[in-house]
């Protein structure tokens, strides 16, 4: 008799282990609690049959989530699925499986029902999450905020709130909870980024650049705040720290994309084309279709005079990225060098189409005008120009030129070298050797000492004036 009572016990142990192999988990009909959202709940509800006094609904919390750490998730809805009763762990956990497939929506369904059955923090941050992924901001923030009633120094939730603010354009909030998240932790380098772009939009560039000075102390490793302070110093003309921000980056992560083509764009500064087109070989493996490679490239190679492999990049960059003003920009400047003035007309008209406050657009669209014979829409792009920027010595330069060049009197074409020597010295003060071209001096020397000076003898040194703007390529989170 006792031997066959462990008979039946050993056949009992087997049968629930093939349930469980097979994710047929009998399940009951009596009411359950769970006391956290995350783990297994530890109190037990008994049930009618003595041989289930253990809940079968939360004892199975622990396979869930080795099953979704595991990333099978179409086993989790299987299993989910053929339950009669659902627990509020696996109903978190279905939410979670929606979100990772890219179902925001359905997720947000879930995790309410999470909230309203256990009103937890981490479940109401799940539905703030799920609302701000949906881009509805106001409610994300009323749900971060309702959030803080239960915790006071939490660290994701005020970065969160001060990324709601930030799509929101209210950047003065923002900044507050960037604040109050960094006095929580400043290992945290994403709320340094985040601040740093919030200074940036609101032209605080010295702040910004403090403050990332700021985050490489308290996160000596983190390759995008070493990246970001290169790019701050990359656009004030200080290459020699941009590079170096760029190459300790470059140590922690020699594939980090928006470093290497930070760096490359301070090499293809310093005329370095040849080693700027080794670096851009890297990015390009990785990534094949960066619009900002293909324009970089196209320019290393305008540099070197190779004009049909430059034009081929740029028709990639064009194609890859058909609204992407400085392309089109880029495509302008070249096929004017090559005296294809009319294509360059066309760009630069697409170009301004884009952005009609890019003062460059207009003064190149002034030069190429001039040279279709166009001299009063010519003069009009150069005011226009200008109107934009009144301190660009380039469009003062050209501007005297045409006035050279249709009769203007010697005077007023004085008074517009005098207004381009001021502005000149200005910026050679606070810019490089690199982003001003010397022989604008030079052509202003002539324009002073005759009265008219040949657009046909001169289409070199007038399109050399122009250097090429390669957008920056911001990757930031």
């Amino acid at each position: 008799m006792e031997k066959r009572k462990d008979r039946l016990g050993i056949k009992q142990l087997v049968t629930a282990a093939a349930d469980l192999s097979h994710l047929a988990i009998a399940t009951t009909s009596s009411k359950f609690s769970s006391s956290s959202s995350f783990y297994p709940s530890a109190v037990f509800i008994a049930s009618s049959n003595p041989l289930n006094e253990v809940c079968t609904l939360d004892k199975y919390n622990w396979f869930l989530h080795r099953m979704y750490t595991r990333g099978e998730y179409d086993r989790i809805q299987q299993f989910i699925h053929i339950q009669s009763h659902k627990s509020t762990y696996m109903t978190y956990v279905q939410a979670l499986v929606h979100r990772q497939k890219g179902l925001i929506v359905e997720a947000l369904d879930c995790f309410q029902r999470c909230a309203i059955e256990s009103p937890s923090l981490i479940n109401i941050k799940q539905v703030a999450k799920s609302l701000a992924l949906l881009r509805r901001y106001r409610l994300a923030i009323d749900a971060y905020k309702e959030a803080l009633t239960l915790t006071t120094n939490d660290w994701e939730i005020l970065h969160n709130l001060g990324l709601c603010y930030t799509h929101l354009n209210e950047l003065k909030q923002a900044k507050e909870y960037f604040l109050q998240a960094l006095q929580v932790t400043e290992i945290q380098d994403a709320s340094f980024l985040a601040l740093g772009k919030v200074y940036l939009l609101e032209g605080e560039r010295t702040e910004a650049e403090a403050l990332y000075e700021q985050g490489v102390r308290r996160n000596p490793e983190s390759v995008e705040l070493y990246t970001q302070l290169g790019l701050v110093a990359f656009e004030k003309a200080n290459y020699t720290k941009a590079f170096e921000c760029f190459g300790t980056a470059l140590t922690f992560s020699p594939t980090h994309t928006p470093a290497i083509m930070a760096a490359c764009q301070v090499i293809q500064k310093h005329g370095d084309a040849d080693v700027a087109l080794s670096k851009y070989r890297i990015i390009y493996r990785r990534k094949p279709e960066c619009v900002q490679v293909w324009n970089n490239i196209g320019m290393c190679f305008f540099s070197k005079k190779k004009f049909v492999a430059a034009v081929s990049c740029l028709k990639r960059a064009n194609y890859l990225a058909p609204f992407e003003l400085y392309v089109l920009y880029n495509l302008a400047l070249v096929h004017l060098y090559l005296q294809q003035n009319a294509s360059a007309a066309i760009f630069l008209e697409s170009a301004i189409r884009i952005n009609k406050r890019h003062a460059p657009s207009y003064t190149l669209l002034g030069i190429t005008l001039s040279k279709l014979n166009d001299f009063n829409n010519a003069l009009k792009s150069f005011n226009y120009s200008l109107k934009i920027d009144p301190t660009d010595p380039i469009a003062l330069l050209n501007l005297a030129i045409l006035e050279a060049n249709t009769g203007v009197s010697q005077s007023k074409i004085d008074k517009t070298l005098k207004q381009f020597h001021q502005y000149y010295s200005q910026r050679a003060t606070s810019m490089s050797q690199y982003e001003l071209d010397t022989s604008m001096l030079d052509i202003a020397a002539q324009l002073e000492s005759q009265s008219q000076i040949s657009i046909q003898n001169n289409d070199e040194s007038l399109t050399s004036t122009f250097t090429s703007r390669e957008p920056l390529d911001n990757m930031i989170q």
